[in-house]
């Protein structure tokens, strides 16, 4: 039997990415992205290298639209993927500190 899933909701989406920019938490949301899809969608736009041939597929659908989002940013120059690590690691700098 098929699981069926749920949109993934702002709180969930900011646990899974870090702090976005609000119109790119919701243009997350309009995706009606799962919770799955947002963590797969964050770790490829993460991710170091190519993960695509560990998984054995490339980027589709729902995951591939988040991506881009991901990926596009905020328009000046840093993408949002960087925009939430650098506050990641600022919080945690300050948390060791």
């Amino acid at each position: 039997m098929k699981q069926i899933s749920r949109p993934t909701t702002a709180a969930e989406i900011i646990e899974i990415v870090g702090p976005l920019d609000d119109a790119v938490l919701m243009r997350i949301l309009e995706t009606q992205a799962a919770r799955a899809e947002v963590l797969e969608a964050f770790t490829w736009a993460s991710a170091d290298d190519q993960i695509g041939t560990e998984l054995e597929h490339g980027l589709r659908g729902v995951v591939a639209r988040v991506y881009d989002i991901l990926k596009r940013g905020t328009g000046a120059g840093r993408t949002q993927i960087g925009v939430a690590r650098s506050t990641r690691l600022t919080a945690t700098h300050r948390a060791f500190a």
